[in-house]
């Protein structure tokens, strides 16, 4: 297939944050795999740091659908079941936060042989936030599973990371599409907006609820003003409704609401 007149050398990837949400990244990762597509550069926030450290191991975009679908999602009812079905529950039993993560984490690192940036086979930049100065943090180097797990850390639902002598949570809280974390020396930038649909019932949250949606509000207005002032090249947002952060027991919904975002990046390649 002919994507390009003259084809970038050089193509960075950035994949957003939005919790479930982000399994709609599988297409477009196993869309460039169709097109012969290799990415020089990555960068996550969240669950795209999960999809990110997956690829950029070497992971295809189908063994990760398949990772996804055989061990985490296949007739799961409700989200805690989701870590149950492979021993990935691990309370937290503080204040602040119902999972640790590690469990999860462990099980990241068995999947992609990884442990360290150093190992990857596509450089990645991981996007936190520094809970005690409310600045980004990016990682590059180092322990890839502390970076990444601090990438997904949502507050209130993982608990924080200490590296480095501070106190990490989820980049989504400052960089919800960290595509300016990618080098100057990429020719072509690709950026996966999964933040979601703001719509929401016209009826009183619970507290659990509010505390998620509050949270998507945050990111959907970051990355509206970063769009404004500094667009990527290719802007690939899936029209997904009705998906919250926390229910990937609604994977099939997911996957089958993000399908056109696989016909959209092959059209927006053709330049």
């Amino acid at each position: 297939m002919k994507l390009f007149r003259r084809k970038p050398k050089r193509i960075g990837l950035a994949l957003g944050g939005g919790g479930a949400r982000g399994l709609a990244h599988i297409h477009v990762l196993e869309t460039l795999d169709d097109l012969g597509i290799r990415p020089a550069a990555i960068a996550g926030t969240s669950i795209g740091s999960i999809m990110g450290a997956l690829y950029a191991s070497g992971r295809s975009g189908a063994e990760i659908r398949d990772l996804v679908d055989r061990v985490l999602l296949r007739k799961i009812e409700k989200f805690s079941h989701v870590f149950k079905s492979v021993g990935l529950i691990d309370p937290a039993f503080q204040k602040g936060a119902l999972f640790k993560g590690e469990r999860f984490v462990q099980f990241l690192s068995e999947s992609m042989a990884c442990t360290a940036f150093e190992e990857l086979e596509i450089p990645f930049s991981v996007s936190t936030t520094d809970f005690t100065s409310g600045q980004e943090k990016v990682f590059r180097s180092g322990d890839l599973l502390s970076a990444v797990r601090a990438s997904m850390a949502i507050p209130g639902v993982f608990a924080s990371v200490e590296r480095d002598d501070t106190l990490l949570v989820d980049g989504g809280l400052v960089n919800p599409l960290p595509y300016n974390l990618l080098p100057k020396t990429c020719d072509l930038i690709i950026a996966v907006d999964v933040s979601g649909s703001l719509d929401r019932p016209n009826k009183k949250p619970d507290f659990f609820d509010a505390t998620l949606s509050s949270f998507d509000i945050v990111q959907s207005s970051l990355i509206a003003e970063r769009l404004q002032h500094n667009p990527p090249d290719v802007y690939l947002k899936p029209n997904l409704q009705g998906i919250r952060i926390l229910e990937f027991n609604k994977a099939d919904q997911i996957f089958e609401q993000s399908k056109p975002v696989r016909d959209e990046l092959i059209e927006k390649l053709k330049v």
